[in-house]
């Protein structure tokens, strides 16, 4: 009897394991299978014009690994993108989402951004099997809401395709943009800096205007570029960019000029990676050369920005900050609730921090003895169009967290006297008496209800002969 059941034990014991071993190889089978029909998927979608989820037919077992990540953009975005917008999300979703009549995170801050928030949503929570981006109303794109557009999209999509991977189930099927062919301006964002462009699963044929002259988006990381390596071969390439699209018009940029743009550009991005505490840093632009509609040397746009900390909070909840500075701006604030000068919603204590940190001699960081002054190297950006002027064309934008900042020229740099220092500084107060304790003006520094969960300058520039040789 014992033997008896000794050998069917023994032989049980071999048919689990022949059982598991063919579990193995098929699951092994499986595995590989499937890796090689996504190579044969991403080829065929090398020509397609959308993002389309790759179907894998057969059987569903699900593969013995961890749910993939999110990568650090979406991860960063995700506990505040329902702050992009003080708007509620719809209850229903159809998965259409139409672009904004104007997509600009700069000029239209409220619509732009609740179309990112509404985007962001879609792709996290997965509601819309469909997603469709619909330009059939929109009539302006500009490069700092699409390159937002671009990382959202990039990162959702690299996130599925993880998923599809490892045998977890994606809803969303496909991402498909549309009413875009007939709109020259919008095809050129589109196809050479947009989202169709920087996003791999995305494939279009390049812009055929040739008056369209794009600067791709370069990405900084402050944990690779230890040295600042990149930083500086970032502000080399901005510069040779412009003096190029000038180039290619038959001028040359003045000696003064250059480095004006060199300097500004290089203390944006220094600022972009030293405060924000957020590893990546983002650049991109373009240039449309002159034709009937604009001035006789063209239109330069550029936009560099970050995610982390807003301006605000690199003062306001940073221990290691500049104490002696963070006392000044709280003695401000005192003074300006002692005036009832600050109103929520238009005009709060956000607002005036992000405007006094831009001057010459305020900065965040401790043993500095001075600031360099965002102020006055934007100055100096602006002063590329050839004159200090307003000219209804020319602006530049910076928006940090709920805080927007309007330069176009109306309100020049003043030199003060502070304190015993007999160094002049120069500051921005945008208002007649030059001083930062009294009030700016609403028009240009603004309280604005969407939050930019970082810090963003664009600059539009339409250069004039006053800058070239």
């Amino acid at each position: 009897m014992n033997k008896n059941i000794d050998l069917y034990r023994s032989r049980k014991a071999v048919r689990v394991f022949l059982k598991a071993n063919r579990r193995k190889k098929k699951l092994k089978k499986q595995y590989f299978g499937f890796d090689k029909f996504k190579q044969s998927i991403s080829k065929s979608r090398k020509l397609t014009q959308e993002y389309i989820k790759p179907k894998f037919i057969g059987h569903t077992y699900k593969l013995y690994k961890n749910r993939p990540l999110y990568n650090e953009v979406i991860q960063f975005l995700i506990p505040r993108y329902k702050q992009f917008s003080q708007i509620k999300l719809p209850e229903t979703y159809d998965g259409i989402l139409r672009v904004p009549k104007i997509f600009s995170i700069s000029e239209n801050t409220d619509e732009s951004m609740f179309f990112l928030k509404r985007l962001f949503h879609s792709l996290y929570t997965q509601s819309p099997r469909i997603i469709i981006v619909d330009y059939m109303f929109c009539d302006y794109l500009d490069v700092d809401a699409s390159a937002c557009m671009d990382l959202i999209l990039d990162g959702f999509i690299q996130y599925y395709t993880k998923c599809i991977a490892r045998g977890y189930k994606v809803k969303v099927d496909q991402i498909i943009p549309k009413n875009f062919e007939h709109k020259p301006d919008i095809r050129n964002v589109l196809f050479s800096i947009g989202a169709y462009q920087n996003v791999k699963k995305f494939a279009m044929p390049k812009s055929s205007d040739a008056n369209f002259i794009a600067f791709k988006l370069r990405i900084g990381d402050t944990l690779k570029d230890t040295t600042g390596v990149l930083k500086e071969l970032h502000e080399t390439e901005i510069v040779d960019y412009v003096v190029a699209c000038l180039a290619s018009s038959g001028h040359t940029l003045t000696p003064i000029a250059e480095g004006n743009l060199s300097k500004v550009v290089g203390e944006v991005m220094a600022n972009a990676e030293e405060h924000s505490k957020f590893r990546y840093r983002y650049a991109i632009g373009y240039f449309m050369k002159p034709n009937k509609i604009n001035n006789n040397l063209g239109v330069f746009k550029l936009s560099i920005f970050n995610f982390g900390q807003t301006i605000y909070e690199s003062f306001s909840k940073n221990d290691n900050c500049n104490s002696l500075i963070v006392d000044q701006m709280a003695e401000l604030s005192k003074q300006y609730t002692a005036k009832s000068w600050f109103t929520k919603a238009k005009f709060e204590e956000e607002t005036l921090w992000t405007l006094y940190s831009l001057q010459e001699g305020v900065t965040s960081l401790k043993n500095w003895k001075r600031g360099k002054g965002t102020i006055r190297f934007i100055d100096r950006f602006f002063k590329l169009k050839g004159d200090d002027c307003s000219d209804n064309n020319s602006k530049l934008t910076l928006i940090s967290g709920n805080s927007k900042i309007v330069f176009d020229g109306t309100y020049p740099l003043k030199e003060i006297i502070k304190g015993n220092d007999e160094i002049p500084m120069q500051v921005m107060t945008f208002n007649d008496s030059g001083k930062i304790s009294e009030l700016p003006n609403d028009k240009y520094v603004t309280f604005v209800p969407p939050t930019f969960p970082g810090t963003l300058i664009t600059a539009k520039i339409c250069l004039t002969n006053k800058n070239i040789e």
